[in-house]
């Protein structure tokens, strides 16, 4: 379902944005589009939190940390309130009061579709980057692998000898 907002930037009227998200219950918004998190914006609380998608990485950190750089860099977030939550490796952040006109919940929703299509490049090339690894493991170049020549191998194989029947330290004990 589209979510049709009212927001002027520079006197540009903005009508739609396209956005993976659903409304709870409550009329809290969930978006969805990041591939590592999942961003909630509870209306009721004037909050933006941030959870980890079901997959638990390194990088879960790093993208909350990039969305709340974002939002307070556009002004949606406050800089102090920025902080970890009550659930585990969630983040989140106050939505301060507007001194103008307009709805606040909506330019978050305007102001985190845009860090959407900003990070979208960056995991269309990491997909690309993966799908090319296993591609050049499963199908290599020619210059890149060798085939099995029998003429090349010897019967015995390894540097020890097999004619010995103990390795290491314990040949030095006698019986």
């Amino acid at each position: 379902m589209a979510i049709q907002l009212k927001i002027t930037i520079d006197n540009k009227k903005i009508e739609k944005i396209f956005i993976k998200a659903r409304k709870t219950l409550d009329d809290n918004i969930i978006v969805f589009g990041h591939p590592e998190i999942d961003i909630m914006v509870l209306t009721s609380k004037s909050k933006i939190v941030a959870l980890p998608k079901e997959e638990l990485d390194d990088e879960v950190y790093e993208s909350q940390r990039r969305l709340f750089k974002y939002l307070v860099k556009q002004g949606v977030v406050d800089y102090a309130s920025v902080q970890a939550g009550n659930l585990f490796m969630s983040t989140e952040g106050t939505i301060p009061e507007p001194s103008g006109e307009g709805d606040k919940i909506q330019y978050c929703l305007y102001s985190i579709s845009n860090f959407l299509d900003d990070e979208q490049p960056y995991y269309d090339d990491q997909k690309e980057f993966e799908k090319e690894v296993e591609d050049s493991l499963l199908d290599p170049e020619t210059d890149e692998h060798t085939l099995f020549d029998p003429s090349m191998h010897g019967q015995q194989k390894g540097s020890l000898p097999p004619a010995r029947p103990s390795y290491g330290i314990n040949t030095i004990y006698r019986i």
